[in-house]
Order: structure tokens, then C-alpha cells, then sequence
């Protein structure tokens, strides 16, 4: 056994989100590698079965919880390490656990940064929530940011090279099985064109502007799939597009809600086109992304301020790339493109030749890294 892992998540499964997902993709992986994984979080709703279990259930992400809980976890026989998984809306806001490295002394402490949303602290914090996160980063063991325009700005807190690491994300779906039969239960023709919408309803998903661009392509318009929630189970701070959605009762639209991650990754290989129309263009960030590339999907989405921040994903070849929040510009992508299957084909094998950059097995061995590093350094302070 290579050591104890203890993963500290906002959220896991059966809550629906795409960090407490993630949490439980890498855990089942770093199993593989031979270390021992189990999970702390919030109450759940039930456990599942699957691996790693949860091991402690916080009551709370109020300080006082967290004291409380981290006393237990000294107490007993220790993990080697603790891994916080931070995501502000997986912890409903709150500043607490941005103090972990510091209640969890002397265990190690390594942070991964799902986005870099300022927590909520107290009224008029202003400033002092950007420090937070600071702080959190520079009394980390480690950090690991998924994309690149996050490394820069932790770059910039002054979270030394030797502590910061780039680690992509993977897919939350597993490899589809019968894309075909997938289309059969929409009850399409083989030749009847479909696009997919696929994650939850939150404003930066750009719903709204598919919408638009859809209502504008002439007749006969492609169905369009929604395939998602509204929010995850665990962030209601976010609010849901309202104002904009009931163009979609103009259109062919076919909301299936949240559904499995099988019958997700079936819809994707079997859609025409998969469209992520992000607000602020699409980021490494985006697990829909890159659920959607590992699928094979043929995937539609907009583009970042700065190209690079995709790489090594490359527009027109593993990926279609039009401006964000331009509807004309996205209904004249979807337009060529629903017209064009040998462009669709060439996009689907794009996809599939990228995906494995993004392999849990790849994934796993940067952490397994990382870990064996802070254990090194831990042992050689004692």
C-alpha cells in the first residue's frame, strides 16, 4: 500500500455535481495504484456502494465543525494525507474550509482548485475573500489547478513552481455502448439530425444563446436534447436562466433532465453535434467538455479570450470553436456543420484521438506523484 488518502469534497454521489463526480472517478483510480482512499463530506442523502467509500460525514463547513472534525481525524489513526477538493459552491459559500491546512496540522494538506469563485465570508468582505483564497493556496502542502488560466493566477499569489501543479480532469461518463439504440429511444429516424445540450442550467452555460441561434436557422430545425439538471444538488447559490428559456417552447426541444452517466454518454456519440455554448468560452475546466470529447462526440463550443488556454486542443480539429454569446455566429456553425457530416466525422475522430490526454490512468499517476512528493517533504521536516 503506497499510503492513506482522505478526499474532502463539498459534495459526492448520489448528489448530483461534477466535482463530487470527479472526486469519486480519482479515488477509484488512486485505488488502482494501491493506495488506500476514503472520502469526508457532508450528510448524505444515503452511501453508495461504490468505491471509495465514505469515511466521515462533516456535520457542517462552520469552523466549529471543522475544528471538531479535524480533532477526530489526529485522534485516530491518521491518513497520510488530506486532499480538499475546493469548489466555493460545493461549500455553500462558507470560508471555513479554505482554513483546512491550517486546523489539519501536521497532516499535509494538498488543495486542487475547481475554480476560483470567491467564498462568501461576511457582508462587505470585498477584498478579504480574494485573500482567502490566498491563504488556502500558500499553506497548502500543494496545489493543483485543471487549466491553465487558473495556473497563472495562482502563479500570482506567489504559490512557488516547486508547490503548483497542472493536473487535467477526466471524464465523469464512462465509454458509450449503443449510441444507436440511444437514438432509437428518442424515436429518430437515422437521418433525422439531433443536437445535444449537455450539463446544468446555470447562466455561463449559455443556454440561452443556443436557444436564440436555433430559433433563427430556417425550417426544418434539428431537435435539440437537453441532457442535464438545472443545478447541482449541493449550489443553490446559483441562479437558473428564466427570461429566455421560453423561446424553447417554440422550438423542437426534448428536456430529459439529469439522467445516468451510461445513457449520457450515449446520447453525446450519438448526437449530430454536442453544443457548449459557454458564456466566457469554453476552459480545461469544463467537465461537460470533456465528457463530451471522450465520448467521440463531434462538439461545438466557443471560444476562450485566449486560444491557448484549450491547449492542446485544437479548433477545427478536435473541436469547432465560434465567439461566445454570439448567436448568429453559433446558428452559422450549426448550420455548416449539420450540413457537413465528413466535418462532423473529422471532429469525431479529433475527439477520440485526444481523449486519452485525459485518461483516468494519466490522471492518477500525476497524483500519485504529487503524494509520494508531499509525504517526502513532510517526513523530511519531522
Amino acid at each position: 500500500m503506497r499510503g492513506q488518502v482522505l478526499l474532502v469534497t463539498g459534495e459526492y454521489p448520489p448528489l448530483r455535481g461534477g466535482v463530487g463526480a470527479y472526486t469519486q472517478r480519482l479515488g477509484a483510480a488512486l485505488g488502482e495504484l494501491g493506495w488506500s482512499v476514503a472520502v469526508a463530506t457532508r450528510p448524505l442523502p444515503h452511501r453508495a456502494d461504490e468505491f471509495p467509500p465514505v469515511r466521515d460525514e462533516v456535520t457542517g463547513w462552520d469552523i466549529g465543525s471543522l475544528v471538531r472534525w479535524t480533532r477526530r481525524v489526529r485522534q485516530r489513526e491518521p491518513a497520510s494525507l488530506l486532499h480538499l477538493h475546493y469548489q466555493a459552491g460545493a461549500f455553500a459559500l462558507r470560508g471555513a474550509p479554505l482554513l483546512l491546512p491550517l486546523l489539519a496540522r501536521p497532516l499535509p494538506v494538498v488543495t486542487t482548485f475547481h475554480d476560483l469563485r470567491v467564498p462568501y465570508l461576511f457582508p462587505k468582505a470585498g477584498p478579504v475573500r480574494q485573500l482567502a483564497l490566498r491563504l488556502l493556496a500558500r499553506t497548502s502542502a500543494a496545489v493543483v489547478v485543471t487549466n491553465p488560466e487558473d495556473e497563472r493566477v495562482v502563479r500570482r499569489w506567489g504559490v512557488a513552481s516547486a508547490q503548483l501543479w497542472r493536473i487535467p480532469i477526466g471524464s465523469n461518463l464512462p465509454a458509450p455502448r449503443d449510441p444507436q439504440a440511444a437514438r432509437q429511444r428518442l424515436g429518430l429516424s437515422p437521418a433525422q439530425p439531433f443536437v445535444a445540450f449537455f450539463g446544468f442550467r446555470q447562466p455561463e452555460k449559455g443556454l440561452e444563446t443556443l436557444l436564440a441561434a436555433l430559433a433563427s436557422l430556417p425550417e426544418p430545425r434539428p431537435l435539440v436534447v437537453l441532457v442535464g439538471g438545472e443545478r447541482p444538488d449541493t449550489d443553490e447559490t446559483r441562479a437558473v436562466p428564466a427570461a429566455g428559456l421560453a423561446a424553447a417552447r417554440a422550438l423542437p426541444v426534448l428536456d430529459l433532465g439529469y439522467r445516468p452517466a451510461p445513457e449520457v454518454a450515449d446520447l453525446l456519440a450519438a448526437a449530430d453535434l454536442v453544443v457548449l455554448p459557454f458564456r466566457q468560452g469554453a476552459s480545461l475546466r469544463n467537465g461537460t467538455l470533456i465528457g463530451a470529447l471522450a465520448c467521440g462526440a463531434a462538439v461545438l463550443t466557443t471560444a476562450p479570450p485566449d486560444p491557448a488556454q484549450l491547449l492542446p486542443l485544437r479548433d477545427g480539429e478536435h473541436l469547432q470553436l465560434v465567439p461566445p454569446g454570439d448567436p448568429v455566429a453559433l446558428a452559422a456553425a450549426l448550420a455548416e456543420l449539420l450540413a457537413d457530416a465528413a466535418r462532423r466525422e473529422r471532429l469525431r475522430a479529433g475527439a477520440r484521438a485526444i481523449a486519452p490526454v485525459f485518461a483516468w490512468e494519466q490522471i492518477a499517476a500525476r497524483h500519485d506523484q504529487l503524494y509520494q512528493l508531499v509525504l517526502a517533504r513532510a517526513a523530511a521536516r519531522r
